[in-house]
């Protein structure tokens, strides 16, 4: 009985219980690979693109689904927003033995070459956040794993969907740590853009480098796909989203599902 005790009660170091994270859902088995969007209601979005999909639950930003694809089982599980919250997906998928994560997301685009509704494939983050310098000393690069960014290529190349593969720049905030103003009638901070282009970012978002970083330490293969749904340069953003999204699963889905199989 005491052993039995032991296993149920939590530690403030490592707050499981037993096998149980204590953030999010828990599968009974789970997936060997993982969608990453952000937001909580696109992981409903993957009923459009697995096969016999459902949810698994859900705790505060954390929702989680379950489904198949080309014969493989795939999971989905929300980040929410930002690199403090990716961090606790990233490090309790890892305990719980996946071995590959895709963030699938969106990002406000920096380079001319790409417009509304393309598609980058993630190699790199440039150094850019606060919580990825607790995965990867300074000066150590932030990459995706080479499998996992060619089968994304591939299968956006296979689908007929435009972009490439390239960097992006992951930002610790949305407004001023893009740029932005902080209130309607302000101008906000171009030369924020401008300092993460010329180190050779070709959009922004808000997760990829933990992503990387934290799946490098802890032996997770990772890699990101996003979706221009902003143009910083043009000041373009697209309002009519949902096929955008989809693709974004589609892709991510299928690659998953390819990069297992050839490791």
């Amino acid at each position: 009985m005491a052993s039995v005790m032991a296993l149920k009660e939590r530690t403030a170091i490592w707050p499981w219980r037993g096998d149980t994270p204590p953030h999010i859902p828990h599968h009974l088995h789970m997936p060997r690979a993982f969608l990453l969007p952000g937001d909580p209601g696109r992981v409903d979005k993957a009923a459009e693109v697995l096969e016999d999909f459902h949810i698994v639950g859900q705790n505060r930003e954390f929702r989680m689904g379950v489904g198949m694809i080309d014969g493989v089982e795939i999971g989905i599980c929300s980040t929410g927003i930002g690199g403090a919250s990716t961090e606790i997906v990233m490090v309790e998928l890892a305990a719980l033995g996946v071995e590959v994560a895709i963030r699938t997301g969106g990002m406000g685009a920096l380079a001319q070459d790409l417009s509304l509704g393309d598609f980058l494939i993630v190699e790199e983050a440039i150094r850019n956040s606060g919580v990825a310098t607790f995965y990867a000393e300074p000066g150590e690069r932030a990459v995706a794993d080479p499998i996992v960014v060619q089968a994304l290529d591939a299968t956006r190349g296979a689908l007929g969907l435009p972009g490439r593969i390239g960097r992006c720049a992951t930002a610790d905030g949305y407004y001023r740590a893009q740029g932005r103003p902080d209130h309607a009638a302000g101008q906000g901070e171009p030369t924020i853009l401008d300092t993460l282009a010329e180190r050779g970012a070709d959009g922004v978002e808000m997760e990829a480098e933990i992503v990387f970083a934290v799946g490098a330490a802890l032996s997770v293969r990772t890699g990101a796909v996003l979706a221009v749904h902003a143009h910083r340069r043009s000041d373009g953003w697209l309002e009519d989203y949902e096929t955008t999204q989809r693709n974004v699963l589609r892709i991510g889905a299928k690659a998953a599902a390819s990069a297992l199989k050839q490791i």
